[in-house]
């Protein structure tokens, strides 16, 4: 056998474990340096430093003061351990402050979802028109709440508001309506302004879901012989589940967080008809109640950390599945 025919006998494959036990190696049980020693934890330390300082700290500062309360006589807080959370769910205004948020999510979440895929949906493409009215649903959303509650408290103005004085124009003045003073529209109403700010960001994040949608899938659907509706909700909702679950949890988050928006139009009134947690914390916290309003702090926290990981489990598990 000559050199030329042994070199050709050698299998490929040979070679290149020839080569790769050739490169040099790392000695055994020799780690990059950062698993070693110091690097590793001093590259962590800065995130560490600032979840520690604004976030660890402040919600164990929380629960602490949580344990503490005082009395209209004396100011000064004292340990009272549990006393602030069975004031919670003693006291009414309290209890309709959880009552209302719990509502308030249930007449806005759902409604923006909605809302914000069929326009999503409708106003997919190019186009003029259509890139002119995605700004203007979008518009809402940058608006700060302060300006919105004080734009619509004018609009909703019992007496002389533009609302009111339209209705009258056209011959339906029995539907003015004292529409922020009323304790049984004061809540829908903001929930309803919620609404319109809001659709517009739900519409963004359907818009960025539906162009990563396979095509090839919608046009096996429509050869399937399916509508225009079987496949938005059979084909097209089913695979933008990932956006339905970042838009809930944004959406619980959020509500569990509103306070301009009430605070400017009603102040949780009238007679706590529209009052959340985050007013009757604010509230309690001008009274003077720092326990109190720690306490509610508190619960809002939890309330939110359960109902994400809820979220969160339930998503993961269908996506198992």
């Amino acid at each position: 056998m000559t050199a030329t025919t042994a070199a050709r006998a050698v299998d490929p494959p040979d070679v290149e474990a020839a080569a790769v036990a050739a490169r040099p190696r790392r000695p055994s049980g020799e780690d990059p340096r950062w698993r070693r020693g110091w690097l590793g934890p001093l590259l962590v330390l800065p995130a560490a430093l600032v979840f520690a300082i604004y976030i660890a700290y402040p919600v164990v500062a929380n629960v602490a003061t949580s344990l503490l309360g005082n009395t209209e006589i004396d100011p000064t807080l004292r340990f009272i351990g549990l006393d602030n959370y069975e004031w919670m769910g003693t006291d009414r205004a309290s209890l309709l402050a959880f009552r209302n948020v719990a509502v308030f999510a249930a007449l806005t979440i759902p409604v923006q979802m909605v809302l914000g895929f069929l326009l999503a949906v409708g106003l997919r493409g190019r186009g003029v028109l259509r890139a002119a009215m995605r700004t203007l649903l979008f518009l809402p959303v940058v608006l700060t709440p302060v300006v919105v509650g004080y734009l619509y408290a004018d609009l909703l103005e019992a007496s002389d508001g533009p609302v009111n004085e339209g209705l009258r124009a056209v011959g339906l003045g029995v539907l003015a309506q004292n529409w922020l003073a009323d304790p049984a529209l004061a809540l829908p109403v903001i929930a309803l302004i919620n609404v319109w700010m809001w659709t517009g960001f739900s519409m963004a994040i359907y818009q960025a879901a539906l162009t990563s949608l396979d095509e090839e899938v919608l046009e096996a659907a429509a050869l399937d012989g399916a509508g225009r509706a079987q496949t938005l909700w059979l084909v097209v909702a089913p695979m933008l589940r990932p956006a339905h679950f970042s838009l809930l949890i944004l959406g619980v988050i959020g509500t569990l967080k509103t306070f301009d928006l009430v605070y400017v139009l009603t102040r949780g009134g009238p007679d706590n008809a529209s009052q959340v947690p985050t007013t009757l914390l604010f509230q309690t916290l001008l009274d003077g109640r720092d326990g109190r309003a720690a306490a509610i702090g508190t619960i809002v926290l939890l309330l939110a950390l359960i109902i994400t990981v809820l979220q969160l489990r339930q998503y993961l598990k269908g996506g198992r599945s």
